[in-house]
């Protein structure tokens, strides 16, 4: 077993459920880096992870990318705590000085930054509509010209599977209880083109069963 793998394990055993499957911790994040790197992802490109949660991701991206290029939102503060406590050791922080903010709104102006990379992994399986807009406005203010967007999604197949509440669903900071909810492609798209942003289906799904987007500027 690898040492995140074990790392995380340890970790969710000691304070449960965190919000990710504790089996693919270790190859969600490392694919996550991979599919990054084939998009274009350089160590000098600036990077938010929405929902970063407790640092899957993180994990490899902080290591990659040059100090504070790397820009995680989380609500549940703690989570970011325990990741940085059993993923990192002070002197890699130090170094690599990681940015986090954990408002719950998913400004990403915060930062004071423009990014070359937006990543949201499975957070559009529990954010509302109205959550996702919000998530594609802050990447229209805060983002490069050049700057690609990757989200995750579940694909509603009939108008009841298509979320239309105004919460979010699952755990967080405010609730422990699990969910995940799908939304319409067919609505995603016309969000985007409402905003002048283009948007991909990548192929296949990844190892918790998503589907991938890339969305870009016009």
């Amino acid at each position: 077993m690898s040492r995140v793998q074990a790392r995380a394990e340890e970790m969710i055993s000691r304070h449960g459920f965190l919000g990710v499957p504790v089996e693919t911790f270790e190859q969600a994040g490392r694919e996550q880096l991979i599919t990054l790197l084939s998009e274009g992802l350089n160590p000098e490109s600036k990077l938010l992870d929405v929902g970063c949660g407790c640092l899957r991701t993180a994990y490899w991206l902080v290591r990659f990318l040059d100090p504070r290029c790397y820009h995680g939102i989380e609500p549940a503060r703690q989570r970011v705590e325990y990741g940085l406590r059993y993923l990192f050791t002070p002197q890699e922080v130090a170094l690599k000085e990681p940015q986090f903010d954990f408002n719950s709104h998913f400004d990403s102006s915060v930062f004071g930054a423009r990014f070359d990379f937006f990543l949201a992994r499975s957070i559009w399986t529990h954010a509302s509509k109205r959550q996702i807009e919000a998530t594609l406005d802050s990447f229209i203010r805060d983002s490069i010209s050049s700057g690609v967007f990757l989200t995750s999604f579940l694909p509603a197949q009939s108008a009841e599977e298509d979320y239309q509440g105004d919460r979010w669903v699952g755990t967080s900071h405010e609730s422990n209880t699990p969910g995940v909810i799908k939304h319409s492609l067919s609505w995603i798209v016309q969000q985007c083109h409402r905003r002048e942003l283009q948007v991909e289906e990548l192929p296949g799904m990844d190892c918790d069963s998503q589907f991938w987007l890339r969305i870009r500027h016009e």
